[in-house]
């Protein structure tokens, strides 16, 4: 049975990769760095490490067919290292610029000169990555973008996965380079406006600065020659749109996804969430071992409070997860029953009762416990948590 290695499983475009996989029957393994947050289906192998560390790159590449390769970096500065330890077979997630050079044509490049037998998927913009706009849009009315008028061909990420997918499965695709955009062209204002439709709520587009947006850029970890080439790229697409191609019609056999079509499935990260649909929203994921999924129902300065867990107040997921690893780390949860959530104003109650077992010892015990969290903005800023049960010390 053929087995992939996917890197960047995690994140917009990997989980869909991963679920196209197991679809099609093939042998997962996801190299990720935090794995009580992948929340994937026990059949899908976990190797932990980052994608930049050579030795855990050779460890999670050990005995794959092939590798699904995303270089998170706005720089190939370190890919050097990690392409010699990936499979002879690499499809690589590459940009539509790739020929002009950059980061994506650097890995590229690397790819080739390992002489591996490669497949380049250059997507144009990522309809996805809209997303960094839902925090305007839950907070006010006003979106500032740079070049509201240029226009790109945003491509959904589950018509990147769906050929991703092709591609890996089928040796054939080796040596092809392909272009994949959205089925039209659509101007950043156009976006903002299919996104309000779908939200039902009015915003106003104000343009910002070139100099406004690089130094945004530069804020999210880009290096100033590739903030510098974004700007200036943006200001292109103003007279000269991104191309539309036909690539994942003919790939995949059905039509591109719209992005109308991408704004109504993400309609609910653009507007605040009830305390209602936060309750339903934390236990589901819970229930079902999503913790990466529960994490994002929490405000950033969320606090809890656990006396039988640590004697002082924890802030932030960060000190929150790693709690959370403390107390897991022998642990095996077999089942989860819940109660509730029980709602009243802005708050709600959940009580869990956990079966587990000891990877240690073996031992099976149940642990019962109750959260009672307030939820402000559409998000959980405190939780106290009440054990009937104690937890393990």
């Amino acid at each position: 049975m053929t087995t992939v290695l996917v890197t960047g499983a995690t994140g917009r475009v990997g989980r869909h990769v991963v679920a196209g996989l197991r679809a099609a029957g093939v042998t997962v393994r996801a190299l990720v760095r935090t794995p009580e947050l992948a929340g994937f289906p026990p059949d899908v192998e976990l190797i932990q490490g980052d994608i930049r560390e050579a030795d855990a790159v050779r460890r999670a590449a050990d005995g794959v067919d092939a590798a699904f390769l995303l270089w998170p970096s706005f720089s190939a500065s370190g890919a050097e290292k990690i392409v010699p330890e990936l499979p002879s077979r690499v499809v690589y997630l590459s940009s539509l610029n790739a020929s002009e050079g950059g980061v994506w044509g650097e890995v590229e490049q690397l790819l080739r000169d390992a002489d591996k037998s490669w497949t380049f998927l250059r997507p144009s913009g990522f309809a996805v990555n809209a997303q960094t706009w839902a925090d305007d849009f839950r907070s006010g009315d006003t979106l500032r973008i740079p070049y509201p008028e240029a226009a790109r061909s945003m491509i959904h990420e589950r018509d990147i996965a769906a050929v991703a997918v092709l591609t890996l499965v089928n040796p054939a695709h080796a040596g092809q380079t392909y272009d994949l955009t959205g089925p039209e062209a659509l101007t950043q204002a156009e976006q903002v406006a299919t996104i309000v439709r779908a939200v039902g709520k009015h915003m106003h587009v104000e343009a910002l600065s070139d100099d406004a947006a690089r130094q945004a850029m530069l804020a999210q970890g880009a290096d100033p020659a590739l903030a510098a080439s974004a700007v200036t790229y943006w200001a292109s697409l103003v007279d000269n749109p991104e191309p539309v191609t036909t690539t994942v019609t003919q790939l995949t056999g059905r039509p591109a996804l719209t992005f109308a079509a991408w704004a109504t499935e993400h309609a609910d990260e653009f507007r605040i969430l009830s305390t209602a649909e936060v309750a339903q929203g934390y236990v589901d994921a819970l229930s079902t071992g999503r913790l990466d999924q529960a994490v994002s129902f929490l405000a950033p300065d969320v606090v809890r409070a656990a006396p039988l867990e640590s004697p002082t107040e924890l802030k932030g997921a960060p000190s929150i997860l790693d709690n959370a690893r403390r107390l897991n780390a022998d642990v095996e949860h077999l089942a989860v029953e819940t109660l509730g959530p029980l709602l009243s104003d802005n708050h709600f109650a959940i009580r869990f009762t956990f079966d587990q077992r000891n990877t240690q010892t073996g031992a099976r015990t149940q642990t019962t416990k109750l959260s009672l969290c307030t939820v402000e903005s559409g998000q959980i800023t405190r939780e106290d948590v009440f054990y009937y049960t104690p937890p393990r010390s």
